[in-house]
């Protein structure tokens, strides 16, 4: 539904394509006389597939069948070990050609791998007493889904689009914008929580790597004693992002099913962010007592539509004002539940952020621009850093404040820490190509060429540049890091990273 309203030609086009070849098909299969293909003959068989699907499975929704949705039973730990050992076999085996494989891109040496990796880490050594925050505050990650700093005013939109995200950025530890690490819900949850690369252009959700074990913020809260939720709009398992989020430490997870109560009708991906927001606020009430750590992703602007009854604002008479008033009315929703819990829950930090890019955006690196902010009234002083930040970062930076040094501790984070670091550097990949930020320079690497386009920031906008030896060692740094952080990645030793990481 969503591709029809929004590309309504194409989808239509599709169908008709589609149907014309299905009856074709259907027509010469008929001609052949092996196959006696009628109309009582289809429904037959349609009727066989449904009974099968019944009997078989039990149900009519899904249950268990792949491994990675044994999350869904609530234990991590012991999930993937309550399935069938005999079925996981078959199922492994059978899959084996499905396995998500690690992407090829230029290679480099380790001696070049060695140095950069002393390049990109070189960063004062603080005296700070950390964690900043010492009285066990909540914590609530907010991934603003498909909220793109393209469409935002403080990142040089000219509409007002979201008044209330605009003002929680001056009252906010904010950077100068951050780059998301991926396309996807699960990608942008995977890089946040474990401060690693995902794989070049893909999640690991619903993959063999889910399987593995990383190192999640969410689990260090666990530790502590936390309790910790997802919840997000949509389905559970719409990209399997429920029991995702499960095995990357949080305790429950709620999906659009679990909000009875609502306000406003569903859009075509799930519940408004508003319903969303007081089921959150309900849930805190009866099952989560402080100290909490929860995770949430709306579905509001993961549509265009807004809810009967709500008036409309003309931004533009183009036709991505539904888009822009999708995001106004999320941002409505957001400050009615930023405000709500402030005032039930004082001790609390949000960590405001999209999961990733939305809308029609052209160019590669505006795809992963997204907005970032820290917010809390009580626990925070306002402070603007200059410098461009990776997604990655969000975890490292969280745990200073609120857990510890993770300098000190044996995670292996891939970023930094905007408390106690200064050299920052963030990575994307767009349909083949890496790109690179150090500073205000920027490269673009065509990973099947391995060709480089030189660029600087200005205004948050690419210009490009000749290349030049700065722009030489962004490649090696680039290179280096997504080598090595694809190789552990794919076999299973993110671990390690720690190694490279703090080598000197």
């Amino acid at each position: 539904m969503t591709a029809y309203s929004q590309h309504t030609i194409l989808t239509i086009s599709t169908i008709l394509f589609g149907s014309l070849l299905f009856l074709s098909i259907l027509k010469l299969l008929s001609k052949t006389k092996k196959i006696p293909v009628t109309k009582i003959y289809f429904l037959k068989k349609l009727l066989l597939i449904i009974i099968t699907i019944f009997f078989i499975r039990g149900m009519t929704q899904h249950i268990p069948l792949n491994p990675w949705q044994s999350n869904q039973i609530g234990d991590t730990k012991l999930a993937t070990l309550s399935l069938n050992a005999t079925y996981n076999i078959i199922y492994a085996l059978s899959n084996k050609s499905k396995k998500l494989k690690q992407l090829e891109i230029p290679k480099v040496d380790k001696q070049l791998i060695k140095s950069s990796f002393k390049q990109l880490y070189i960063d004062k050594t603080t005296k700070e007493n950390y964690p900043l925050i010492n009285t066990k505050p909540n914590v609530v990650f907010l991934f603003l889904e498909s909220w793109s700093a393209k469409y935002l005013k403080p990142y040089g939109y000219k509409y007002n689009t979201t008044p209330y995200l605009n003002r929680l950025l001056k009252e906010s530890i904010r950077p100068t914008i951050m780059i998301a690490g991926g396309h996807r819900t699960t990608e942008g949850m995977f890089v946040t929580l474990t401060s690693m690369q995902n794989p070049l252009g893909k999640s690991i959700a619903k993959t063999q790597l889910q399987d593995f074990q990383y190192d999640s913020i969410i689990n260090s809260f666990n530790k502590l004693g936390y309790n910790s939720a997802f919840f997000q709009g949509t389905s559970k398992e719409t990209s399997g992002t429920g029991s995702f989020a499960q095995s990357l430490g949080f305790k429950y997870s709620y999906g659009k099913r679990d909000v009875k109560k609502r306000i406003y009708e569903e859009n075509y991906w799930g519940v408004h962010d508003i319903d969303l927001y007081n089921f959150v606020e309900k849930k805190l009430k009866s099952n989560l007592k402080e100290p909490f750590v929860i995770g949430i992703n709306g579905a509001t602007t993961h549509d265009d539509k807004i809810p009967k009854g709500i008036k409309q604002i003309d931004f533009t008479d183009d036709k991505i004002n539904n888009q822009l008033n999708a995001l106004h009315f999320a941002d409505t929703a957001l400050k009615k539940f930023v405000t709500d819990i402030e005032i039930k829950y004082p001790n609390t930090i949000f960590v405001l952020f999209a999961d990733h890019c939305g809308g029609n955006i052209s160019g590669v690196l505006e795809n992963y621009m997204i907005p970032f902010t820290i917010y809390s009234k009580k626990l925070i002083q306002p402070k603007y850093y200059d410098t461009y930040l990776s997604q990655r970062d969000i975890a490292p930076t969280i745990y200073d404040m609120v857990i510890g040094n993770y300098k000190k501790s044996e995670l292996s984070f891939s970023g930094k820490s905007l408390l106690q670091d200064t050299n920052f550097f963030a990575d994307y990949y767009h349909n083949g190509i890496l790109g690179w930020i150090e500073e205000n320079n920027i490269i673009e690497i065509n990973t099947a060429t391995n060709q480089m386009q030189c660029f600087k920031i200005v205004n948050l906008d690419k210009e490009t540049v000749t290349c030049n030896n700065i722009h030489s060692k962004l490649k090696n740094n680039a290179l280096a890091f997504t080598n090595t952080s694809q190789d552990l990645l794919f076999s299973n030793k993110l671990s390690k990273f720690k190694m490279y990481r703090d080598s000197k």
